[in-house]
């Protein structure tokens, strides 16, 4: 009941935003976090690629004729 009442009153010194918590608790390191960003970008971007590639559609389109 304390704490509600801290926390309502605006006492409360304990609050943290909660993107400071999410970041002290993690455990990967910047550049960990940088190059998993690189990865999964690239990632996207050959995707994306890919399926820009005729995938044999027209091809079996044709043989129907």
């Amino acid at each position: 009941m304390d704490k509600l009442k801290k926390v309502l009153s605006g006492q409360d010194t304990e609050d943290r935003g909660g993107l400071a918590e999410v970041v002290e608790a993690s455990s990967l390191s910047w550049s960990t976090r940088i190059k998993g960003f690189i990865a999964c970008f690239a990632a996207g971007i050959v995707c994306s690629l890919l399926h820009c590639l005729p995938h044999g559609a027209d091809e079996a389109a044709e043989a129907n004729v």
